[in-house]
């Protein structure tokens, strides 16, 4: 990691093979579908143009300090999801594992500690700890847990 700047995975110039076919039968999803790669493709026309690029480059060693950092400790911008935070350490951890980025044990361990202290008696994960356990952060927390993927993490998960 040297601070080059490599082009996305997703986005090259023949994505538009890649953008949905409906086969002709339009539904509200389909519009949808449709309407969000407009966008996009809007996005992406004027960053080219702005940075006279021929396509959106990925930022590496910034994204993983990122990210790193945010295993770690979030700003107070995100208090606001303070019920939300098993998602937090999915989205990051789910992120650090498209930037095949490996991540330190010993954070793993505070991931794996923190999403244990969200567990409930009751079964299931919480938004945080002594919150209320439900479906969604339970979803999220076995999530993050299986990225990590080592016994300390399995064994957080009350099968």
């Amino acid at each position: 990691m040297d601070g080059e700047q490599t082009p996305l995975r997703c986005s090259h110039e023949c994505h538009c093979v890649e953008m949905f076919v409906d086969d002709g039968v339009e539904s509200v999803t389909s519009v949808e579908q449709k309407k969000v790669e407009r966008s996009i493709e809007e996005v992406i026309s004027v960053y080219k143009q702005i940075h006279n690029l021929p396509q959106p480059t990925l930022l590496r060693e910034q994204h993983y300090q990122y990210l790193k950092k945010g295993l770690r400790h979030l700003s107070d911008a995100y208090e606001c999801l303070d019920a939300s935070r098993p998602w937090l350490c999915f989205w990051i951890l789910h992120s650090l594992e498209l930037l095949e980025e490996a991540i330190a044990p010993a954070v793993a361990s505070d991931v794996c500690q923190f999403l244990l202290s969200c567990q409930s008696p009751t079964g299931g994960f919480a938004g945080g700890p002594g919150q209320h356990a439900h479906l969604a952060p339970t979803y999220a927390a076995v999530n993050a847990l299986c990225i990590i993927g080592t016994e300390e993490a399995y064994n957080v998960i009350d099968r």
